[in-house]
Formats: structure tokens, C-alpha cells, sequence
């Protein structure tokens, strides 16, 4: 089968960083788990993607929301990045953001840190919300070892 899909340059080094500096790391995707797992399987766990579901049993394919917004939410998302952001996160953390689209931009108005590229740059820049850019996930393990976003 002929691969297509191509993870960004660095992933594989932005999760040995989380890993090494026990920062917990979860990929949070608009997408549909026939295609969003399959990329990541070999890097990430399950419970670490979320993204949307999908039934084959029927004739068509059904699209599941397993991840809708919760009370806090005003929008009416597929897949809740604020929702989830708050589900996962404890006492202390901080929460990084890293996107590209107009669907990260609820999760960045609220992160303690964003990383921004295409889109979300533009989103973000009108509406006063601090980011840091980047192209790889190199630029964001180089960022993190520099400053103390994490901390």
C-alpha cells in the first residue's frame, strides 16, 4: 500500500523530548480515526490521539463525536480541543498548544504557550494572542530547550 500522508519533519524528536522531560503529550485532531491512527500508530498510543470515530458496520460509514464540547464550550466542535484540554489537564500544568488552522484557535486563546504556523498565525495576530512560529517540530524542541515554556 502506498503511503501518503507525512508527518512534519522533528515529531519523532518533539515526542523523545516530551518523553525525556516527563512532559505528557497528546495529539488532538479534527480528523477520523481511519486516518489519523493509522500515521501515528507506530509513535503514539491510542489514548494518547483523540480525533473523531468512525462505524463501517452499515452501508455507508457513520462519523462518531466521541469528543464534543463539554459545558464551557460555546461552539459546537467535532472534536472539542478545549473540552479535552480541560478533561486532561491538572492542578500545575501547562498547557501548549502547536497548530496551523482555524481549529486550534479556541485551544490557543486558552494555552499557556502556543506554537503557530499558517492560519493560526493570522488568528492569532488579530487578536493579540502571544505565539511562537515555527515550520518543523526542530523549531519547537529547539525552543523548548532554550526557554522554560514547560516549567
Amino acid at each position: 500500500m502506498e503511503q501518503r500522508a507525512v508527518i512534519r519533519p522533528g515529531f519523532k524528536t518533539l515526542l523523545a523530548f516530551a518523553k525525556s522531560n516527563g512532559i505528557d503529550f497528546a495529539i488532538v485532531s479534527g480528523g477520523i480515526d481511519f486516518f489519523v491512527q493509522p500515521i501515528l500508530q507506530e509513535l503514539l498510543t491510542d489514548e494518547a490521539i483523540y480525533c473523531n470515530g468512525s462505524d463501517f458496520s452499515g452501508e455507508t460509514i457513520r462519523i462518531e463525536w466521541p469528543h464534543t464540547c463539554d459545558a464551557a464550550c460555546n461552539n459546537q466542535c467535532g472534536c472539542c480541543k478545549t473540552s479535552i484540554a480541560r478533561k486532561l489537564k491538572q492542578d500545575g500544568d501547562i498547557i501548549v498548544a502547536i497548530g496551523d488552522s482555524v481549529t486550534d484557535f479556541e485551544l490557543a486563546k486558552q494555552a499557556d504557550h502556543v506554537y503557530a504556523r499558517d492560519y493560526l498565525i493570522t488568528l492569532c495576530e488579530q487578536h493579540g494572542i502571544a505565539y511562537t512560529p515555527f515550520e518543523t517540530f526542530y523549531d519547537i524542541v529547539d525552543h523548548l530547550q532554550t526557554t522554560e515554556v514547560y516549567a
